[in-house]
């Protein structure tokens, strides 16, 4: 009897092997493509405003003239810390027809790096800032 189970068992150790290979490469390559995303996400959204205005006019060179003008607009308020005239300038661009999904996430993570920007000046008493969260607050509210 012992023969027959030893014998059965023998018989499935070759499929035991190749089940075991194929999910560990499965997991190899889950973790692989796992941790490419992290590395591509954490280099496409920006850390600052300073990066989120240079991604807005990168992702908005092709855009049509009015609307390439109002980016430039938002950059440099963005880049110069005009937190009211940058908030408004990127609901105008939000608003706008025919943004792309790279457009639209461009001014998602150029609003984020806003909000932060705003939310640390308020934390240090910054006037500009405390009027540019009370429009942010009222541009929510519509």
């Amino acid at each position: 009897m012992r023969l027959v189970r030893t014998s059965k068992v023998n018989s499935q150790q070759p499929f035991i092997n190749v089940l075991t290979s194929v999910v560990g490469a499965i997991t190899v390559l889950l973790l692989d493509g796992c941790r490419k995303s992290a590395d591509d996400l954490s280099e496409a959204v920006p850390r600052s405003p300073h990066e989120a205005a240079s991604q807005l006019q990168k992702v908005f060179e092709t855009a049509a003239p009015e609307v390439r003008q109002t980016v430039s607009v938002v950059s440099e308020a963005m880049r110069t810390e005009d937190f009211e005239k940058a908030v408004v300038s990127l609901q105008i661009i939000r608003s706008g027809k025919n943004i792309t999904l790279d457009q639209g996430l461009a001014i998602h993570n150029s609003e984020l790096a806003m909000r932060r920007k705003i939310l640390s000046g308020m934390e240090a008493g910054d006037e500009n800032a405390k009027r540019a969260y009370k429009i942010l607050k009222e541009l929510k509210r519509d």
